[in-house]
């Protein structure tokens, strides 16, 4: 018969919102290092917030998946203008435990993106941890692409010398603001990952995760100097709460006269050299769906932790 999608019942998502912290915390654990304690409570939080009024909550759709009259996983879909502005966002699939290896989830995402296509939505996208190979193998047949991934490695405990003559230079203020501005002009997408951006939001992004510029607590901003000159420029974020083993580099970029020379190596290796000074373990790379970047960061050994996908409709 395949899958049809029922309205989940306020009851029925009440019985099974522990179970979605719970596998949501795991994920967080397994990825970034986070506390289980933590990592529960962070998913919970994030529940509560996000469904303030359960399966009414504006903005997000809720079904339960049956064949046959049995149950057989569930899809949470986010519409346009909540996780965001002018894409769907399947926020939670599931297949019953004892109904997997059996099509049923890409049949309910089937299911989903029909229903998308009869409200209007043109993209829907979704998110993947790096462990879950299976779910991404699955994405990828059912047409999704890369959008973003982030990318990490514990850092070695002889970093050597491998920024070599490249020498990372604190940013002024002035610096930081032209090259958000620049950057958010020319390709907002690698500041905020949505293929629909504009450069006025790619500012507010950049305002949000730095909103004290330069002297944001927990944000380093580097120009990249070699020989006397600059190469390119770094933002680094310390680890938070989310991630507390993790620095991640948020933007690297070589000018482009200086590309294919070796300086974003030199550059994840300088910024390596300055977290382990603070005493952070792990080092974290966000990157855009680019062919580019991809095989940059295939170049760097690092593993990948976690994905975010996109499909147009």
């Amino acid at each position: 018969m395949g899958v049809e999608l029922i309205d989940l019942t306020a009851a029925e998502l009440e019985a099974r919102r522990a179970r979605m912290a719970e596998e949501f915390a795991h994920d967080i654990v397994l990825n970034f290092g986070v506390a289980p304690e933590v990592a529960l409570q962070q998913s919970a939080q994030q529940l509560e917030a996000g469904l303030p009024d359960g399966v009414a909550t504006e903005g997000q759709l809720f079904w339960k998946g049956t064949d046959g009259g049995e149950d057989v996983g569930l899809l949470w879909i986010s519409l346009p203008g909540t996780v965001y502005p002018d894409m769907a966002w399947i926020s939670e699939i599931e297949v019953a435990a004892d109904r997997r290896g059996r099509g049923y989830g890409g049949q309910m995402i089937t299911a989903g993106e029909d229903e998308m296509r009869a409200r209007g939505v043109s993209r829907i996208g979704l998110h993947v941890f790096g462990h879950n190979h299976g779910a991404r193998r699955l994405y990828l047949r059912l047409g999704y692409r890369i959008l973003s991934q982030v990318r990490d490695r514990p850092l070695s405990p002889d970093l050597g010398d491998a920024s070599g003559e490249l020498a990372l230079v604190p940013m002024t203020q002035q610096a930081y603001e032209d090259h958000v501005a620049d950057l958010a002009a020319r390709d907002p997408f690698l500041l905020v990952r949505d293929p629909s951006v504009t450069t006025e939001r790619a500012l507010l992004a950049a305002a949000r995760l730095a909103p004290a510029g330069i002297a944001t607590e927990g944000t380093l901003l580097y120009d990249a100097h070699v020989d006397g000159r600059e190469v390119g420029w770094l933002w680094l974020a310390l680890p938070n709460p989310g991630r507390p083993t993790t620095g991640l580099v948020i933007h690297l970029e070589v000018d482009p006269a200086e590309r294919r020379r070796g300086h974003g190596r030199r550059m994840i290796a300088a910024a390596e050299e300055e977290l382990a000074r603070q005493g952070v373990p792990r080092i974290g790379l966000s990157i855009p769906g680019r062919a580019d970047a991809l095989a940059f960061a295939d170049s760097l050994n690092m593993t990948l932790a976690s994905q975010q996908m996109v499909k147009d409709l």
